[in-house]
């Protein structure tokens, strides 16, 4: 029923997902705050893996919009050899940016592959403020920069050392790393070129050149018990990239991963200028990978079968049940008490609610993404 509610029209949809998602992110919050303060004050292991788990419940409310609601088709390239370690260990996955989706369709993937719940990122630090989302990362440990390097050095050593302690066959860990910094825009790249040219590097078509340093220091810092660096590259099939906004609508999503594995073991002894270099290959890589998709519709290599699994179908009936049912419980004690006032102020409230979220996902488009490093953000 509830899924049949949710195709009727795009603003309902957003509406009522906004609903369910920061209902349940606060009552995770909460469960976070409890978790971390009786139980990983004992016993850092547990405390850590239970927030983990409480992140992978409340972001299975995306992982449900992609794999349920609009019903993405996703497709894996991968060797044998990668096959085999995906899940087994810490790993730094490198990422490119190309559109408003990767965050969700690398969420999906991870849901699938059971390792939602040891999800990590390098994200900016002013993220960690905002209630639900922020919060959530807060107690699950991502790791938050300043982009002012001399603060950043000293909070990726603090947080790789808090990350070396994890214990892989416990919960295998993905630091998602996204090194250009931003999303792919016709004027970022062409601010790429520019700055590839500037400094003597073949410019990139399908990418923008790498911001090689902090994730030179996050591999640094984490040493052996990084167990390799995963080159995930994102591409679309069709002839519109999908947005956060069509996917929450329930427009059919098609999306392409290809990942690659290398250990880390093939850096031993490198210097920090060596693994910048070896970082700023996978990006060539990245662009090649790319360049091969636009024109076979496909990533080189063998398309791996990873089903979609109900547990995401699971968690957000849950999530619903516990945040519809108490809400419509109120209306209904409402009207009985005739409260038509209250009645019609949750009524403003829900429907404004629901055009500012849809307003908020519009607003996430490529056209309005961020100015950085654009001429106008100079």
């Amino acid at each position: 029923m509830l899924h049949k509610i949710l195709k009727l029209h795009p603003l309902l949809s957003v509406g009522l997902f906004a609903y369910i998602f920061l209902l349940s992110g606060l009552i995770v919050n909460f469960l976070q705050l409890l978790v971390f303060v009786f139980v990983r004050t004992f016993s850092e292991k547990w405390g850590t893996y239970l927030n983990g788990y409480l992140q992978a419940s409340h972001l299975s409310i995306f992982t449900f919009a992609v794999e349920w609601h609009c019903s993405c088709r996703l497709r894996l390239f991968c060797d044998d050899a990668t096959m085999e370690y995906l899940n087994q260990e810490h790993t730094l996955c490198v990422c490119n940016h190309r559109g408003e989706v990767d965050w969700l369709m690398g969420y999906t993937l991870l849901e699938r592959l059971n390792g939602l719940k040891g999800c990590k990122g390098l994200i900016k630090g002013e993220a960690k403020y905002l209630p639900v989302v922020g919060w959530l990362m807060w107690f699950t440990d991502y790791l938050f920069l300043s982009r002012n390097w001399k603060r950043d050095e000293s909070i990726i050593a603090q947080t790789c050392r808090l990350w070396a302690n994890y214990h892989p066959t416990f919960c295998p860990n993905y630091y998602v790393l996204y090194a250009e910094g931003t999303r792919f825009t016709p004027a970022k790249h062409a601010a790429s070129i520019k700055f590839c040219e500037e400094r003597g590097i073949e410019p990139f078509r399908n990418v923008l050149c790498p911001r090689t340093k902090g994730a030179s220091e996050v591999i640094s810092q984490l040493g052996e018990s990084l167990g390799s660096i995963q080159n995930v590259v994102f591409g679309f099939p069709g002839e519109e990239e999908p947005t956060v906004q069509t996917m929450f609508a329930g427009k059919k999503t098609d999306i392409d991963i290809y990942i690659r594995r290398v250990g880390t073991k093939e850096l031993a002894g490198s210097d920090r200028e060596e693994v910048s270099n070896f970082i700023l290959n996978q990006f060539r890589n990245k662009d090649d990978l790319l360049e091969y998709h636009k024109e076979h519709g496909r990533f080189p290599g063998p398309i791996r079968p990873i089903p979609r699994r109900k547990r995401s179908l699971i968690f957000f009936y849950i999530w619903a049940l516990l945040t519809i049912i108490p809400g419509n419980i109120f209306v209904v004690w409402l009207i009985i008490s005739k409260c038509y006032k209250m009645i019609l102020l949750i009524s403003l409230i829900y429907v404004f609610g629901g055009i500012a979220a849809h307003k908020i996902i519009g607003a996430a488009s490529l056209k309005k993404s961020s100015s950085y490093g654009t001429e106008k953000a100079k």
